[in-house]
């Protein structure tokens, strides 16, 4: 009697089950009703929700040991749909793993969101960093922050062995908080004490060993910059620094600066240098916003009590991922762009597999009508569409990882030769694998609903007397051939893409550099770095210039700061006459170089008005500079640079007068935007460290031994690194880095074009499979193969033809979003906008010519009797 009750209530919902599903449940209530008293309703509702809840667990089983079943029967369909998804997300994988590595990843700390940038920054450099005075006092009053750490980064001179020749690496000066306050414990040893605060102790990193050949035990001794350091402790392989690219070899003590650079001045007492990161952690129950608050309060403060060096001066808070936003916005524009194809590529796969479902949907349109005839719920039967779509796109996901990992191991290959060594952190971690799956299940709901949805919408009874034949109707047709021209919309976008690309970066790959790059070498030393005074750095260099003319097979030498496209440029703060500066700006920063006398005519950097620098500019001789052709444009438009002035640094610094225009080149990137240059003569400008260039009278290489012994000859324990010739500098930057990013792309188009090309060659060939009892009758009655070669031709060509003409207007619209903020790729030629449609015509008329030739090929018998 109280089954018979709780039947009628129930009854309503039952009737949405399957049978097999019914009896379940009426099983389980049954067992319910007689183990115990059902007394009230509310009981009766909680007894029917375990049972629901345990019936709904079992159906989701029934639905993927049926969904199983379904795609085991079929393995060239799972084939393809496993392999087209894989190559998409495999793409967008590999993107995201470059992304990740060089913007979106956290800091290889414990707990990283609670890590925030601390930027005291001006108008001038957004980039700038803290003196070590204003961080002190940031520290010392701010209470929204548990704790915060300064470092900054430098290039050091070390040696496992007092004898041995020294090697330049990066090293992260650090204060003695840096450890705890990113809650890095030491693999080995310990990390640094308060009381070590001046003391040469040094923490290294673990891959130490690689590059020393040996990893020093704790306790054991490291030379740097010519100091003896201790070894207290070893820092965590998981541990590579809180820079994206430069790995620090070591750690040291912040308070160590003075004497490792043998500065004239401390800078742990320079308010007016500005060169420390800082980074500190959240205190419990504190915001960004009310750190933001906190310290702004407190940089008024600093900017009122010493205007001289912060009154200009702004704080800002900044996670890890808008500092390096802020800090590399062209390589944002490149991931932007790569991202943007990546994701287009997805949507032509998911468009694929959708066409597809469809195609399966036909043949399976009896099987779903009888299971709506005898009481299935549309809704049910969707998620059982669905299982088995989910189940492809992790077969779809599992492959998309496999081909990650071949992009990734390209990506690998990306560096710049140099020293010390810059990495790309590209690899294939588990934020890699989670990002696929992720992509897998996002590409399920773009291929797998509107399919099922569609599928479970069908005329029952019109399914039924058909048997599973043209049950799909017009309205699906039109479904599957808009997919279709959506591919081959989008593949043409992609397509453009590429050689838009290809021809933003044309001129790196068949123009002649515009400075010289032939029988030339470069090395760079340093003699800050063994604790040289100013006045011995210049009779350093003077005697390594005097004696590389006297080296057989040298013809010319002269000396820079950094050679054009190197990653070592450096900048200078100007403030040019007669310019009115913006608002809250003191200077203009811009790149510039100290060079001497030959540079110019060296490297054969064009002066296109005055003159170079010669033998007269002394130091106690006028200043004078020289300014590029676009710093010229920039601030003195339509006027003579010649005989204008400019400061140095500041407004109240040192003035040079103008003397020549030199020709606008590149200096950081072959793609960069025409930048303002300025060139300060060496003799006036002395620097602690230059690059010595030398024309060589055959094959620069062959004087790479000979510079190393000069070198050696003059200090033995002199740090040389980055010797090499500058063609192979210049082939680095400027052709292999861009070579490989343009076989990216290429390989991008290559795929969108293949999946589009599938997606067509399925479309045709399920229309033939459609109508082969009307191509039999047509030859029966008398139509030739060729007329009906091409009345299959001509749908795909008009789909294709329809394709091209949406791809054009998305493209117009698609190509200004991809190339945004990227100087060059904003157009492309008009042989890319003719021989992209061309191609996707002739390859739409081949992938359509394969189906229309066996339609034209059917044995007329054969084709009528088919049922």
């Amino acid at each position: 009697m109280r089954g018979r009750k709780l039947l009628r209530y129930l009854r309503p919902e039952m009737r949405r089950r399957e049978e097999n599903e019914m009896r379940e449940e009426l099983d389980a209530l049954a067992a319910i009703a007689g183990r115990r008293e059902i007394g009230s309703m509310a009981h009766v509702m909680e007894d029917a929700r375990a049972v629901w809840g345990w019936t709904w667990l079992a159906s989701i089983g029934a639905d993927l040991r049926y969904a199983l079943r379904t795609l085991r029967s079929q393995p060239a369909f799972v084939a393809v749909a496993a392999l087209s998804l894989g190559l998409a997300i495999g793409a967008n994988s590999a993107v995201f793993s470059f992304a990740d590595a060089l913007i979106f990843r956290p800091l290889p700390v414990p707990h990283p969101s609670a890590i925030l940038d601390i930027a005291l920054t001006t108008p001038d450099d957004f980039g700038e960093g803290m003196s070590f005075p204003d961080y002190r006092d940031l520290r010392q009053q701010s209470r929204s922050f548990a704790a915060l750490a300064a470092y900054r980064i430098a290039t050091v001179a070390a040696a496992t062995d007092a004898a041995a020749p020294a090697r330049v690496r990066f090293a992260a000066l650090v204060t003695d908080n840096f450890f705890p306050t990113l809650e890095v414990p030491a693999a080995a040893g310990r990390t640094f004490l308060p009381s070590e605060a001046g003391v040469p102790v040094a923490v290294v990193s673990d891959d130490f060993l690689d590059q020393f050949g040996g990893k020093p035990a704790v306790g054991s001794i490291v030379h740097v910059n010519g100091i003896a350091f201790t070894v207290v402790g070893v820092a965590p392989k998981w541990f590579t620094g809180t820079e994206r690219i430069l790995r620090p070899s070591l750690y040291l003590p912040l308070a160590m600066s003075q004497r490792l650079d043998a500065a004239a001045k401390d800078p742990l007492e320079d308010r007016g240098l500005h060169d420390l990161v800082v980074k500190g952690r959240l205190a419990a129950g504190a915001t960004m916003q009310s750190a933001q608050a906190e310290l702004s309060a407190v940089a008024a403060g600093l900017a009122r009590e010493f205007p001289k060096t912060d009154g200009n001066r702004r704080v800002f808070v900044r996670t890890e991922l808008q500092r390096s936003i802020l800090l590399a916005p062209q390589l944002l524009s490149l991931i932007k762009m790569l991202m943007g194809l990546v994701a287009l590529i997805l949507i032509i796969a998911c468009s694929n597999l959708a066409n597809l479902l469809l195609a399966r949907a036909r043949a399976r349109s009896r099987e779903i009508a009888i299971r709506l005839s005898i009481g299935a719920g549309r809704m049910r039967l969707v998620r059982q569409l669905m299982t088995e779509s989910f189940l492809l796109a992790i077969l779809g996901g599992l492959a998309g990882v496999v081909f990650a990992y071949g992009g990734v191991r390209l990506l690998e290959t990306l560096s710049v030769p140099s020293e010390p060594p810059n990495i790309l952190p590209v690899e294939m971690d588990w934020r890699v694998v989670e990002f696929s799956l992720l992509a897998a299940l996002v590409s399920c709901l773009l291929f797998g609903l509107a399919p099922a949805w569609q599928t479970v919408r069908m005329d029952v009874l019109a399914a039924l007397k058909s048997g599973g034949r043209g049950a799909s109707g017009s309205r699906r047709t039109l479904g599957r051939d808009t997919l279709v021209v959506a591919q081959i919309a989008l593949a043409m976008v992609v397509l453009i893409a590429a050689g838009m690309f290809f021809a933003g970066f044309r001129k790196a790959l068949v123009v002649a550099p515009d400075f010289r790059t032939d029988h030339v070498i470069g090395m760079d030393t340093a003699p800050a770095l063994l604790h040289y005074s100013p006045a011995q750095t210049v009779d350093y260099y003077r005697q390594l210039v005097d004696r590389a003319r006297l080296m057989p097979g040298a013809a010319d030498v002269a000396m820079t700061e950094s050679l054009p496209l190197s990653t070592s440029q450096t900048v200078v703060g100007v403030v040019p006459e007669g310019y009115r500066l913006p608002k809250g700006r003191e200077k203009i920063i811009v790149f510039g170089a100290a060079v001497d006398s030959g540079y110019f005519r060296l490297l054969r950097v064009e002066i296109t008005r005055g003159r170079a620098f010669n033998d007269a500019d002394r130091a106690d001789s006028a200043r004078v500079a020289i300014v590029n052709q676009q710093f010229a444009k920039a601030y003195w438009p339509n006027q003579d640079p010649i005989g204008k002035r400019i400061r140095i640094d500041k407004p109240d610094g040192p003035e040079a007068e103008v003397v020549g225009v030199a020709k606008t080149g590149h200096y950081l990137l072959v793609n960069e935007q025409p930048s303002p240059f300025v060139y300060l003569p060496y003799t006036q400008n002395p620097r602690r460290r230059m690059t010595l260039i030398v024309q060589s009278t055959g094959d620069p290489a062959a004087l790479a031994a000979p510079l190393r012994d000069l070198v050696r000859s003059i200090d033995p324990n002199m740090p040389l690194y980055n010797l090499r010739p500058v063609a192979t500098l210049y082939q680095s930057r400027a052709t292999d880095t861009w070579l490989q990013f343009f076989q990216m792309v290429g390989t991008m188009a290559l795929i969108g074009l293949t999946l589009a090309t599938i997606g067509l060659y399925g479309l045709i060939a399920y229309t033939v499979n459609r109508r082969v009892q009307e191509f039999g009758i047509r030859v029966a009655l008398g139509a030739r193969k060729g007329d009906v070669v091409w009345l299959v031709e001509r749908r795909g060509l008009v789909l294709a033809a329809l394709g091209l003409a949406v791809g054009g207007v998305l493209t117009r619209f698609a190509l200004p979003m991809l190339s945004a903020g990227f100087f060059g790729l904003g157009s492309t030629s008009a042989a890319v906008y003719f021989f992209v449609p061309l191609a996707l015509l002739l390859v739409s008329a081949l992938a359509s010519y394969l189906p229309a030739r066996r339609a034209a090929s059917l044995d007329p018998l054969r084709a009528l009797r088919n049922e």
